[in-house]
């Protein structure tokens, strides 16, 4: 071992990028719901995602603070949920309260790649997105009363986020998070509001991710020394082309 320190690193060739997210204000707008009844604006917050790179201090911008268009609370977190490389696997929630009968929470997700500074669709690139979808399906019927009858009137699960996860030995591991619709009161929290959602282990990692599928030796001393440690990504730096 080197150091330690706080946060969260990405070595790329280009060198190494901090990630950084800060809560900035987001302004919102009063309800009118007749000429005796208004609310006045809400709470809104939001989080503008960067990396920034060690030394120089050059930026790149992530996540953006989303626009309120016109709702009364809105709250927005972004968080690193894991990574592969230069590959950052970053999760959106936002909560929204735009004068109706309740609130409702809006999922995104995005694979950031630090290297190229730009969005990785990693999510067009998996493979056996149906065999998925069948395994996601089946999960999901374990809590319907009727399972013909939901299929009937639902589509089939969508996949809409992706995930690494690590071994003991550090290899790694893709899950996969399959989203389908449901009533606002059925909804299980997992994904956005008026869905549930489950997830199922990955057949294969997207062909990209193939370089960082076995650590190495040193990652793999490391862990074998410390055996409770969860890995949540690993990265060196190269050569830049």
């Amino acid at each position: 071992m080197i150091r330690e320190e706080p946060g969260i690193v990405v070595a790329t060739g280009r060198g190494e990028w901090r990630w950084e997210v800060r809560e900035v204000k987001v302004e919102t707008s009063a309800c009118d719901f007749g000429p005796d009844e208004t609310r006045e604006p809400g709470e809104g917050t939001a989080s503008r995602a960067e990396l920034v790179l060690r030394g120089t201090g050059a930026r790149q911008q992530v996540i953006a603070p989303p626009d309120a268009d016109g709702s009364n609370v809105i709250q927005h977190e972004a968080e690193a949920i894991g990574s592969v490389g230069p590959y950052l696997f970053i999760e959106e929630r936002t909560y929204t309260y735009a004068c109706g009968a309740h609130g409702f929470v809006g999922v995104g997700f995005t694979v950031w790649d630090a290297d190229k500074g730009a969005i990785a669709n990693l999510l067009a690139e998996v493979s056996g997105v149906p065999a998925l979808q069948g395994e996601a399906e089946a999960l999901l019927d374990e809590d319907e009363d009727d399972p013909e009858a939901a299929r009937q009137e639902r589509d089939a699960p969508e996949l809409v986020q992706i995930a690494p996860a690590y071994d003991a030995r550090g290899a790694l591991r893709v899950t996969a998070k399959l989203a389908r619709a449901a009533c606002y009161a059925c909804g299980d929290g997992a994904w956005s509001s008026y869905s549930r959602s489950a997830v199922v282990p990955a057949r294969k990692a997207p062909e990209r991710l193939a370089a960082w599928a076995s650590p190495p030796p040193g990652l793999q001393s490391f862990l074998a020394e410390h055996p409770d440690l969860n890995v949540g990504g690993w990265s060196r730096a190269g050569r830049a082309e």
